[in-house]
């Protein structure tokens, strides 16, 4: 005969939203327990999904000594869908890199993505609406869709709609961004930067066949190339930035893309990236990547700075022995935090001037239009365009603002991956909660739980 759980042998506690059951005992059991008596008991509680039967067994075996609370049931977690994206496409002959692999050879030859007018350049793959869960209650737990793909039309392309694919207008070189791809024109320096050539400024891609010396500025609207080494100089691209050996900041000089970086080494330097990061060594440096960052080609080591990520971190080594400090910040990164507030602002302003033409508008016209001077003519008219181009000012405003909300991301999705050893000195921190490293650690993953930010061991 079984035990009439009803009468508070048990209690049964719903946690985690509903996607796990905790059977806590009450009091001691006189006489026989059975599965059934438990399972009904889930039943008549409403925990119909995802019953751990196994536990339920092992638990009847050990009945009398059973004093600590099981989880007895588990949902099925929804898989949140991905974000649409734009697809490079090159040709297999050409390609020196393979595109499936996470991390690349710092070291190869950087392919120039040349092209002809009417190539197939990119594909553009939409996001997906993720696979809904169920909780243990048998509730559809209802899964994210990934965010659309918002493709920006520009010059020297053509955006096949129908067939999800984006062709080359003219003959030049591509340059994938973020959310847009174009082909430029290149301008290359087949040799080092010098005196001769001067500071760079082109619409296009720049290609420097040699090293880059401290003191110079380069900028341009697509990638940057460089083949060898870039010193304490400022770079700008509104592409990637490919250094082939390495960047020596000297604690001067900023390194800045729109899309991604990669690079040998960065020493002393200080990196903005709007894609991700991949490189192999990060010595007292100052990185803002919104994107990933790869660190595991190589030595794989980052010690001493300051580096803040929108996406996970992948490396080697954590700090060093000599407990350098090192700090890791995840979360939305500081420049995109100011261009929401700066955004958020200027639409208030703009909203507010809109307000004070209407009213001035309204004074003018409260009288017959016969008793109007000319000046207040022309004013209404001047009025009534300003207002128009404000209207179409504030839409662009929100356009821009929309794309950066979807640079928010919630750190409870984010990791930080160490290999080898992470080492004390390692500070790291998920937006408000910050977890200090005060013994070494190998082969673990650091992420934020429930509020925690604990260290795990680290799962392939």
């Amino acid at each position: 005969m079984g035990i009439d759980l009803v009468s508070g042998n048990v209690q049964i506690k719903i946690k985690d939203g509903g996607m796990t059951a905790i059977l806590v005992p009450n009091s001691s059991f006189e006489g026989e327990l059975t599965s059934e008596d438990l399972i009904q008991y889930l039943s008549d509680q409403g925990v119909v999904n995802g019953i751990q039967h196994e536990i339920i067994d092992e638990l009847i075996q050990l009945s009398e000594h059973w004093i600590e609370p099981l989880v007895v049931a588990k949902g099925t977690k929804p898989v949140n869908g991905q974000p649409g994206y734009i697809s490079p496409v090159l040709k297999e002959e050409e390609n020196t890199t393979d595109l499936d692999k996470r991390y690349i050879d710092l070291r190869s030859p950087t392919y120039i993505h040349s092209v002809r007018q009417g190539d197939l350049i990119a594909e553009i793959v939409h996001h997906t609406d993720g696979t809904d869960g169920v909780n243990v209650l048998g509730e559809t737990v209802k899964a994210k869709p990934g965010k659309p793909i918002r493709v920006k039309k520009t010059k020297n392309i053509r955006v096949a709609e129908k067939e999800n694919k984006i062709y080359s207008l003219t003959d030049g070189q591509v340059s994938y961004q973020k959310r847009s791809v174009h082909v430029f024109p290149v301008y290359e320096v087949h040799g080092d930067l010098d005196l001769k050539t001067g500071n760079l400024t082109f619409t296009g891609n720049i290609h420097i066949h040699g090293d880059v010396p401290s003191g110079y500025t380069i900028r341009a609207d697509g990638d940057i190339r460089i083949n060898g080494s870039v010193e304490a100089s400022d770079l700008k691209a509104g592409g990637s930035v490919f250094i082939r050996n390495g960047i020596v900041g000297q604690g001067k000089g900023k390194i800045e893309a729109g899309c991604d970086i990669r690079t040998g080494h960065i020493n002393q330097g200080k990196v903005v990236a709007g894609g991700d990061l991949h490189v192999g060594l990060i010595n007292h440096s100052d990185i803002q990547v919104d994107g990933h960052i790869f660190c595991q080609n190589g030595k794989g080591i980052v010690h001493g700075g300051n580096i803040t990520s929108g996406g996970n971190i992948h490396l080697n080594q954590a700090g060093n022995d000599l407990m350098t400090k090192t700090n890791f910040y995840f979360g939305v990164p500081p420049h995109v935090i100011q261009k929401h507030e700066h955004l958020s602002k200027k639409i208030t302003e703009e909203e507010d001037n809109l307000k004070k033409l209407k009213l001035l508008q309204a004074k003018i016209e409260q009288k017959e239009e016969n008793q109007r001077t000319t000046k207040e003519r022309l004013l209404l008219l001047r009025i009534k365009n300003t207002y128009l181009q404000s209207e179409s000012f504030i839409e662009q405003l929100k356009g821009e603002l929309d794309l950066v909300k979807e640079d928010f991301i919630d750190v409870q999705n984010l990791s930080l991956f160490v290999n080898g050893v992470l080492y004390p000195g390692v500070e790291v921190t998920f937006g408000k909660y910050t977890r200090v490293i005060k013994t070494d650690y190998k082969a673990v993953e650091v992420k934020l739980s429930s509020g925690e930010v604990i260290v795990q061991p680290f799962k392939e």
